[in-house]
Protein backbone atom coordinates (compact mmCIF):
# COMPACT_ATOMS: atom_id res chain seq x y z
CA UNK A 1 0.00 0.00 0.00
CA UNK A 2 1.64 3.11 -0.96
CA UNK A 3 2.07 5.94 1.13
CA UNK A 4 1.26 8.63 -1.05
CA UNK A 5 -2.46 7.14 -1.44
CA UNK A 6 -3.17 6.48 2.40
CA UNK A 7 -5.02 9.01 4.13
CA UNK A 8 -5.07 9.64 7.79
CA UNK A 9 -8.37 8.35 9.45
CA UNK A 10 -9.32 12.22 10.27
CA UNK A 11 -9.20 13.02 6.60
CA UNK A 12 -11.29 10.11 5.95
CA UNK A 13 -13.57 11.19 8.53
CA UNK A 14 -14.09 14.20 7.26
CA UNK A 15 -14.65 13.29 3.78
CA UNK A 16 -17.29 10.75 4.80
CA UNK A 17 -18.32 13.81 6.71
CA UNK A 18 -18.55 16.27 3.55
CA UNK A 19 -20.32 13.49 1.43
CA UNK A 20 -22.53 11.55 2.95
CA UNK A 21 -25.60 12.71 1.38
CA UNK A 22 -24.29 11.65 -1.48
CA UNK A 23 -24.29 7.89 -0.31
CA UNK A 24 -27.12 6.16 -1.04
CA UNK A 25 -28.20 2.79 0.16
CA UNK A 26 -25.22 0.69 0.12
CA UNK A 27 -25.29 -3.14 -0.80
CA UNK A 28 -21.64 -3.48 -1.71
CA UNK A 29 -20.05 -6.11 -0.28
CA UNK A 30 -16.29 -7.46 -0.69
CA UNK A 31 -15.72 -11.18 -0.37
CA UNK A 32 -12.08 -12.40 0.69
CA UNK A 33 -11.99 -16.41 -0.24
CA UNK A 34 -8.96 -18.11 -1.67
CA UNK A 35 -10.86 -21.27 -2.69
CA UNK A 36 -12.61 -21.14 -6.13
CA UNK A 37 -15.25 -22.96 -5.83
CA UNK A 38 -16.59 -21.49 -2.55
CA UNK A 39 -16.11 -17.98 -4.29
CA UNK A 40 -18.19 -19.38 -7.00
CA UNK A 41 -21.31 -19.69 -4.79
CA UNK A 42 -20.80 -16.24 -2.84
CA UNK A 43 -20.78 -14.92 -6.62
CA UNK A 44 -24.39 -17.38 -7.05
CA UNK A 45 -25.64 -16.87 -4.13
CA UNK A 46 -25.49 -12.96 -3.86
CA UNK A 47 -24.68 -11.44 -7.25
CA UNK A 48 -27.76 -12.65 -9.19
CA UNK A 49 -31.35 -11.98 -8.20
CA UNK A 50 -33.67 -14.81 -7.87
CA UNK A 51 -37.33 -14.69 -9.58
CA UNK A 52 -39.55 -17.08 -8.29
CA UNK A 53 -43.28 -17.28 -10.32
CA UNK A 54 -46.60 -16.25 -7.62
CA UNK A 55 -48.54 -19.16 -6.79
CA UNK A 56 -52.48 -19.44 -7.02
CA UNK A 57 -54.87 -21.82 -6.43
CA UNK A 58 -56.47 -23.90 -9.34
CA UNK A 59 -60.18 -23.85 -9.32
CA UNK A 60 -59.74 -27.13 -7.46
CA UNK A 61 -58.67 -25.64 -4.85
CA UNK A 62 -55.04 -27.12 -5.20
CA UNK A 63 -51.71 -25.03 -6.29
CA UNK A 64 -50.20 -24.70 -9.77
CA UNK A 65 -48.23 -21.76 -11.42
CA UNK A 66 -49.29 -19.03 -12.55
CA UNK A 67 -48.92 -18.90 -16.66
CA UNK A 68 -45.47 -17.49 -18.48
CA UNK A 69 -48.14 -14.93 -20.41
CA UNK A 70 -48.08 -11.97 -18.34
CA UNK A 71 -46.45 -13.52 -14.78
CA UNK A 72 -44.99 -11.50 -12.37
CA UNK A 73 -41.90 -12.24 -10.85
CA UNK A 74 -40.56 -12.40 -7.01
CA UNK A 75 -37.06 -10.74 -6.82
CA UNK A 76 -34.54 -11.21 -4.32
CA UNK A 77 -32.35 -8.02 -3.62
CA UNK A 78 -29.29 -8.21 -5.77
CA UNK A 79 -26.00 -7.41 -3.75
CA UNK A 80 -22.78 -5.47 -5.28
CA UNK A 81 -20.48 -8.11 -5.12
CA UNK A 82 -16.23 -7.99 -5.19
CA UNK A 83 -14.22 -11.02 -4.45
CA UNK A 84 -10.52 -11.17 -4.08
CA UNK A 85 -8.51 -14.32 -2.99
CA UNK A 86 -5.46 -12.64 -1.08
CA UNK A 87 -5.13 -10.44 1.91
CA UNK A 88 -3.24 -7.70 -0.28
CA UNK A 89 -5.69 -7.58 -2.79
CA UNK A 90 -8.46 -7.11 -0.44
CA UNK A 91 -6.43 -4.17 1.25
CA UNK A 92 -6.17 -2.28 -1.83
CA UNK A 93 -9.93 -2.89 -2.80
CA UNK A 94 -10.50 -0.89 1.17
CA UNK A 95 -8.18 1.58 0.24
CA UNK A 96 -9.58 2.35 -3.22
CA UNK A 97 -13.12 2.09 -2.04
CA UNK A 98 -12.55 4.92 0.76
CA UNK A 99 -10.40 6.95 -1.50
CA UNK A 100 -13.36 6.93 -4.09
CA UNK A 101 -16.09 7.29 -1.36
CA UNK A 102 -17.28 4.02 -2.69
CA UNK A 103 -17.38 2.13 0.60
CA UNK A 104 -18.63 -1.64 0.97
CA UNK A 105 -21.04 -2.20 3.88
CA UNK A 106 -19.55 -5.83 4.67
CA UNK A 107 -17.51 -8.20 3.81
CA UNK A 108 -17.48 -12.02 4.51
CA UNK A 109 -13.67 -12.69 5.30
CA UNK A 110 -12.03 -16.53 5.57
CA UNK A 111 -10.12 -16.90 8.57
CA UNK A 112 -7.80 -19.48 6.82
CA UNK A 113 -6.51 -17.84 3.94
CA UNK A 114 -3.09 -19.99 3.44
CA UNK A 115 0.45 -18.13 3.55
CA UNK A 116 0.89 -14.54 4.75
CA UNK A 117 -1.61 -13.18 7.57
CA UNK A 118 -4.47 -14.56 8.24
CA UNK A 119 -8.40 -13.45 7.28
CA UNK A 120 -8.28 -11.67 11.62
CA UNK A 121 -5.07 -9.59 11.43
CA UNK A 122 -6.60 -9.02 8.02
CA UNK A 123 -9.99 -7.43 9.68
CA UNK A 124 -8.23 -5.34 12.14
CA UNK A 125 -5.86 -3.56 9.22
CA UNK A 126 -9.43 -3.18 7.22
CA UNK A 127 -10.72 -1.64 10.90
CA UNK A 128 -8.08 0.84 10.85
CA UNK A 129 -9.26 2.21 7.06
CA UNK A 130 -12.54 2.51 6.99
CA UNK A 131 -14.52 3.07 10.11
CA UNK A 132 -17.74 1.61 9.20
CA UNK A 133 -17.50 -1.48 7.61
CA UNK A 134 -19.13 -4.55 8.64
CA UNK A 135 -17.29 -8.05 8.85
CA UNK A 136 -17.95 -11.29 8.85
CA UNK A 137 -15.80 -14.32 9.77
CA UNK A 138 -16.22 -17.69 7.99
CA UNK A 139 -13.88 -20.62 8.51
CA UNK A 140 -14.57 -24.52 8.64
CA UNK A 141 -11.89 -24.85 11.65
CA UNK A 142 -12.30 -23.43 15.38
CA UNK A 143 -8.33 -21.95 15.28
CA UNK A 144 -9.75 -18.70 17.53
CA UNK A 145 -12.41 -18.62 20.16
CA UNK A 146 -14.50 -15.72 19.89
CA UNK A 147 -12.92 -14.17 22.97
CA UNK A 148 -9.32 -14.27 21.53
CA UNK A 149 -11.17 -12.14 18.75
CA UNK A 150 -12.68 -9.69 20.31
CA UNK A 151 -9.35 -9.24 22.31
CA UNK A 152 -7.53 -8.80 18.86
CA UNK A 153 -10.13 -6.43 17.41
CA UNK A 154 -10.75 -4.59 20.55
CA UNK A 155 -13.49 -3.68 22.66
CA UNK A 156 -14.81 -0.66 20.85
CA UNK A 157 -15.26 -2.94 17.35
CA UNK A 158 -17.32 -5.47 19.40
CA UNK A 159 -20.35 -4.44 17.57
CA UNK A 160 -18.86 -4.34 13.69
CA UNK A 161 -17.93 -8.50 13.22
CA UNK A 162 -19.63 -11.49 13.30
CA UNK A 163 -18.61 -15.34 13.09
CA UNK A 164 -20.02 -17.87 10.64
CA UNK A 165 -18.72 -21.55 10.53
CA UNK A 166 -18.81 -23.57 7.31
CA UNK A 167 -20.43 -25.59 6.08
CA UNK A 168 -23.15 -22.42 5.55
CA UNK A 169 -26.20 -23.05 4.26
CA UNK A 170 -27.44 -20.44 1.67
CA UNK A 171 -30.18 -19.21 4.32
CA UNK A 172 -27.11 -18.29 6.87
CA UNK A 173 -25.49 -16.29 4.16
CA UNK A 174 -28.26 -14.21 3.40
CA UNK A 175 -29.10 -13.55 6.34
CA UNK A 176 -25.98 -12.31 7.18
CA UNK A 177 -25.45 -9.96 3.92
CA UNK A 178 -29.28 -8.45 4.84
CA UNK A 179 -28.46 -8.01 8.59
CA UNK A 180 -24.61 -6.49 7.96
CA UNK A 181 -25.90 -4.14 5.25
CA UNK A 182 -28.85 -3.18 7.24
CA UNK A 183 -27.28 -2.11 10.14
CA UNK A 184 -24.53 0.07 8.19
CA UNK A 185 -27.02 2.05 6.29
CA UNK A 186 -29.04 2.51 9.90
CA UNK A 187 -25.63 3.83 10.90
CA UNK A 188 -25.36 6.19 7.79
CA UNK A 189 -28.69 7.80 8.39
CA UNK A 190 -28.53 8.21 12.16
CA UNK A 191 -25.06 10.26 11.68
CA UNK A 192 -26.74 12.07 9.12
CA UNK A 193 -29.57 12.88 11.48
CA UNK A 194 -26.44 13.67 13.71
CA UNK A 195 -25.55 16.15 12.07
CA UNK A 196 -28.50 17.68 10.45
CA UNK A 197 -29.39 18.11 14.14
CA UNK A 198 -26.38 20.02 14.92
CA UNK A 199 -26.01 22.29 12.43
CA UNK A 200 -29.96 23.42 13.29
CA UNK A 201 -29.03 23.87 16.85
CA UNK A 202 -25.78 25.89 15.84
CA UNK A 203 -28.68 28.19 13.90
CA UNK A 204 -30.52 28.34 16.92
CA UNK A 205 -27.52 29.07 19.01
CA UNK A 206 -26.19 31.84 16.79
CA UNK A 207 -30.09 33.97 16.37
CA UNK A 208 -30.47 33.77 20.76
CA UNK A 209 -27.11 35.20 20.88
CA UNK A 210 -27.90 37.72 18.31
CA UNK A 211 -30.97 38.49 20.55
CA UNK A 212 -28.71 39.08 23.40
CA UNK A 213 -25.55 41.31 21.08
CA UNK A 214 -28.80 43.05 19.78
CA UNK A 215 -29.56 44.15 23.61
CA UNK A 216 -26.10 44.67 24.80
CA UNK A 217 -25.52 47.01 21.33
CA UNK A 218 -27.72 49.57 22.60
CA UNK A 219 -25.58 50.20 25.39
CA UNK A 220 -22.37 49.63 24.39
CA UNK A 221 -23.97 52.61 21.54
CA UNK A 222 -24.65 54.83 24.20
CA UNK A 223 -21.63 54.46 26.57
CA UNK A 224 -19.81 54.76 22.65
CA UNK A 225 -21.76 58.37 22.19
CA UNK A 226 -21.12 59.72 25.77
CA UNK A 227 -17.85 59.21 25.40
CA UNK A 228 -17.07 60.42 21.74
CA UNK A 229 -19.44 63.34 23.45
CA UNK A 230 -16.76 63.47 26.14
CA UNK A 231 -13.74 63.47 23.80
CA UNK A 232 -14.98 66.15 21.40
CA UNK A 233 -15.80 68.56 24.80
CA UNK A 234 -11.66 67.91 26.11
CA UNK A 235 -10.30 68.41 22.39
CA UNK A 236 -12.42 71.51 22.48
CA UNK A 237 -11.29 73.04 25.87
CA UNK A 238 -7.84 71.93 25.48
CA UNK A 239 -7.66 73.57 21.63
CA UNK A 240 -8.30 76.86 23.76
CA UNK A 241 -6.40 76.10 27.01
CA UNK A 242 -2.63 76.69 28.05
CA UNK A 243 0.25 74.39 27.17
CA UNK A 244 -0.25 72.63 30.32
CA UNK A 245 -4.12 72.57 29.90
CA UNK A 246 -3.48 70.62 26.52
CA UNK A 247 -1.57 68.06 27.97
CA UNK A 248 -3.61 67.40 30.61
CA UNK A 249 -6.73 67.21 27.86
CA UNK A 250 -4.66 64.69 25.89
CA UNK A 251 -3.91 62.28 28.92
CA UNK A 252 -8.01 62.24 29.31
CA UNK A 253 -8.87 61.84 25.75
CA UNK A 254 -6.27 58.85 25.73
CA UNK A 255 -7.98 57.50 28.67
CA UNK A 256 -11.27 57.83 27.18
CA UNK A 257 -10.29 55.66 24.32
CA UNK A 258 -8.70 52.95 26.19
CA UNK A 259 -11.98 52.87 27.97
CA UNK A 260 -13.69 52.71 24.41
CA UNK A 261 -11.51 50.04 23.63
CA UNK A 262 -12.19 47.61 26.56
CA UNK A 263 -15.85 48.55 25.81
CA UNK A 264 -15.50 46.99 21.98
CA UNK A 265 -13.26 43.97 23.26
CA UNK A 266 -16.15 42.69 25.79
CA UNK A 267 -18.26 43.19 23.40
CA UNK A 268 -16.58 41.70 20.54
CA UNK A 269 -16.13 38.60 22.66
CA UNK A 270 -19.87 38.33 23.57
CA UNK A 271 -20.64 38.78 19.53
CA UNK A 272 -18.05 36.89 17.82
CA UNK A 273 -16.08 34.63 20.72
CA UNK A 274 -13.15 32.87 18.59
CA UNK A 275 -12.92 29.32 19.43
CA UNK A 276 -9.57 29.75 21.42
CA UNK A 277 -11.54 31.74 23.77
CA UNK A 278 -14.27 29.19 24.18
CA UNK A 279 -11.84 26.96 25.66
CA UNK A 280 -11.52 26.25 28.97
CA UNK A 281 -9.21 28.18 30.87
CA UNK A 282 -8.62 28.84 34.52
CA UNK A 283 -10.44 32.52 35.52
CA UNK A 284 -10.74 34.22 38.58
CA UNK A 285 -14.64 33.47 39.01
CA UNK A 286 -15.81 37.20 39.09
CA UNK A 287 -14.54 37.62 35.77
CA UNK A 288 -17.04 36.72 33.62
CA UNK A 289 -20.14 38.33 36.17
CA UNK A 290 -17.98 41.34 35.99
CA UNK A 291 -17.67 41.33 31.95
CA UNK A 292 -21.28 40.77 31.88
CA UNK A 293 -22.37 43.90 34.57
CA UNK A 294 -20.15 46.01 32.30
CA UNK A 295 -21.42 45.07 29.07
CA UNK A 296 -24.88 45.87 30.73
CA UNK A 297 -24.31 48.84 32.78
CA UNK A 298 -26.45 51.37 30.37
CA UNK A 299 -29.59 49.26 30.62
CA UNK A 300 -29.40 48.94 34.53
CA UNK A 301 -29.07 52.55 35.45
CA UNK A 302 -31.72 53.31 31.99
CA UNK A 303 -33.87 50.61 34.48
CA UNK A 304 -32.83 51.84 37.15
CA UNK A 305 -32.05 48.79 38.10
CA UNK A 306 -29.78 48.13 41.29
CA UNK A 307 -27.37 45.37 41.36
CA UNK A 308 -25.55 44.05 44.69
CA UNK A 309 -22.71 41.16 44.54
CA UNK A 310 -20.65 40.05 46.37
CA UNK A 311 -16.92 40.77 45.27
CA UNK A 312 -14.38 37.96 45.45
CA UNK A 313 -10.83 38.45 43.84
CA UNK A 314 -9.74 34.82 44.86
CA UNK A 315 -11.95 32.33 44.02
CA UNK A 316 -11.17 30.56 40.36
CA UNK A 317 -12.39 27.82 38.50
CA UNK A 318 -11.83 26.32 34.88
CA UNK A 319 -14.29 27.95 32.40
CA UNK A 320 -15.11 29.55 29.23
CA UNK A 321 -15.47 32.86 30.26
CA UNK A 322 -17.16 34.18 27.49
CA UNK A 323 -19.62 31.48 27.94
CA UNK A 324 -20.13 32.19 31.04
CA UNK A 325 -20.90 35.87 30.25
CA UNK A 326 -23.58 34.87 27.75
CA UNK A 327 -25.55 32.93 30.96
CA UNK A 328 -24.97 36.22 32.88
CA UNK A 329 -26.01 38.56 30.43
CA UNK A 330 -29.44 36.41 29.28
CA UNK A 331 -30.10 35.93 33.24
CA UNK A 332 -29.99 39.77 33.68
CA UNK A 333 -32.09 40.37 30.50
CA UNK A 334 -34.78 37.76 31.97
CA UNK A 335 -34.42 39.40 35.32
CA UNK A 336 -35.12 43.37 34.00
CA UNK A 337 -38.31 41.76 31.83
CA UNK A 338 -39.93 40.48 34.96
CA UNK A 339 -39.05 43.96 36.90
CA UNK A 340 -40.42 46.02 34.47
CA UNK A 341 -39.02 50.13 35.04
CA UNK A 342 -37.02 49.29 38.43
CA UNK A 343 -35.60 47.00 40.56
CA UNK A 344 -33.25 45.09 42.51
CA UNK A 345 -30.94 41.99 41.50
CA UNK A 346 -28.73 40.43 44.10
CA UNK A 347 -26.02 38.41 42.91
CA UNK A 348 -23.48 35.59 45.08
CA UNK A 349 -20.45 33.84 44.73
CA UNK A 350 -19.11 31.48 47.12
CA UNK A 351 -16.54 28.64 46.76
CA UNK A 352 -18.66 24.97 47.48
CA UNK A 353 -15.81 22.55 47.89
CA UNK A 354 -14.82 20.85 44.48
CA UNK A 355 -17.78 24.01 43.23
CA UNK A 356 -18.25 27.22 42.09
CA UNK A 357 -21.69 28.63 43.03
CA UNK A 358 -23.52 31.52 41.54
CA UNK A 359 -26.73 33.04 42.66
CA UNK A 360 -28.88 35.59 40.69
CA UNK A 361 -32.11 36.63 42.28
CA UNK A 362 -34.45 39.15 40.68
CA UNK A 363 -37.39 40.76 42.75
CA UNK A 364 -39.90 40.62 40.33
CA UNK A 365 -43.14 38.73 40.79
CA UNK A 366 -41.37 34.86 40.47
CA UNK A 367 -41.92 32.08 38.25
CA UNK A 368 -45.84 30.27 38.52
CA UNK A 369 -45.45 27.01 39.46
CA UNK A 370 -47.09 25.41 36.98
CA UNK A 371 -44.33 26.41 34.20
CA UNK A 372 -41.04 26.38 36.73
CA UNK A 373 -40.42 23.12 35.04
CA UNK A 374 -40.75 23.94 31.55
CA UNK A 375 -38.87 27.82 31.64
CA UNK A 376 -35.64 25.62 30.34
CA UNK A 377 -37.51 24.01 27.40
CA UNK A 378 -36.12 25.63 23.79
CA UNK A 379 -38.81 27.55 22.49
CA UNK A 380 -40.74 27.75 25.70
CA UNK A 381 -41.54 31.65 26.51
CA UNK A 382 -43.82 33.52 28.10
CA UNK A 383 -42.97 36.72 26.19
CA UNK A 384 -45.44 35.53 22.94
CA UNK A 385 -43.49 37.27 19.78
CA UNK A 386 -41.44 39.09 21.85
CA UNK A 387 -39.50 35.77 22.80
CA UNK A 388 -37.32 33.50 21.51
CA UNK A 389 -37.80 30.68 24.21
CA UNK A 390 -33.95 30.00 23.85
CA UNK A 391 -32.47 32.13 26.41
CA UNK A 392 -32.74 29.67 29.33
CA UNK A 393 -32.27 26.60 27.43
CA UNK A 394 -29.01 28.03 26.55
CA UNK A 395 -27.82 28.76 29.92
CA UNK A 396 -28.36 25.68 30.71
CA UNK A 397 -26.52 23.81 27.57
CA UNK A 398 -23.44 25.86 28.70
CA UNK A 399 -23.20 25.28 32.55
CA UNK A 400 -24.21 21.54 32.42
CA UNK A 401 -23.29 20.50 28.73
CA UNK A 402 -20.39 22.59 28.35
CA UNK A 403 -19.09 22.88 31.87
CA UNK A 404 -20.22 19.72 33.27
CA UNK A 405 -22.00 21.63 36.41
CA UNK A 406 -25.72 22.36 37.48
CA UNK A 407 -28.36 25.18 36.25
CA UNK A 408 -31.51 25.46 38.67
CA UNK A 409 -34.14 27.86 38.11
CA UNK A 410 -36.32 28.13 41.81
CA UNK A 411 -38.51 30.92 43.37
CA UNK A 412 -37.06 32.42 46.14
CA UNK A 413 -38.56 31.81 49.45
CA UNK A 414 -39.15 35.52 50.43
CA UNK A 415 -39.39 37.23 46.81
CA UNK A 416 -38.71 36.80 43.10
CA UNK A 417 -37.03 34.12 40.66
CA UNK A 418 -33.79 32.30 41.58
CA UNK A 419 -31.10 30.78 39.55
CA UNK A 420 -28.45 28.86 40.67
CA UNK A 421 -24.98 28.18 38.80
CA UNK A 422 -22.49 25.58 40.18
CA UNK A 423 -19.45 24.93 37.81
CA UNK A 424 -16.89 22.66 38.51
CA UNK A 425 -13.44 24.24 39.58
CA UNK A 426 -11.50 21.95 38.03
CA UNK A 427 -12.58 20.66 34.53
CA UNK A 428 -11.91 16.67 34.82
CA UNK A 429 -13.49 15.77 31.27
CA UNK A 430 -13.81 16.83 28.03
CA UNK A 431 -16.17 19.76 27.46
CA UNK A 432 -18.17 19.99 24.12
CA UNK A 433 -17.54 22.79 23.64
CA UNK A 434 -19.66 24.09 20.38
Amino acid sequence: MSSERAKSLQEIEEQKKNKLRDVSYNRRILVVEDEPEIADSYRRLLGQPIQQRKQRRSSRGGMQKMASAGSESLEREKFIIDIVHTAEDALVRIEDSVDENRPYAMAFVDVLLGEGKDGIELVREIFSMDSDINCVFVTAYQDRSVDSIHDLLGQENSNRWDYLNKPFSDGEILQKARSSISLWNMRQQRDLKQQELSEARSRLLSSERMVSVAAVARGVGHEFGNILLHIMGRAELSRMGEEEDMKHGLDVILKACETATGILEKFNGLAKPSEEKKKHQSILAMQPLNEALDLMSHQLMSFEVNITANEDDVLTCEASSHSLVQVFVNLIMNAMDAMGESGRIDISLKDDGDWVEYRVRDFGPGIPEHIIDHVTEAFFTTKGNNGTGLGLAICREIVEIEHGGEFVVKNHCQQGAEFVIRVPKTQAWEGKSE
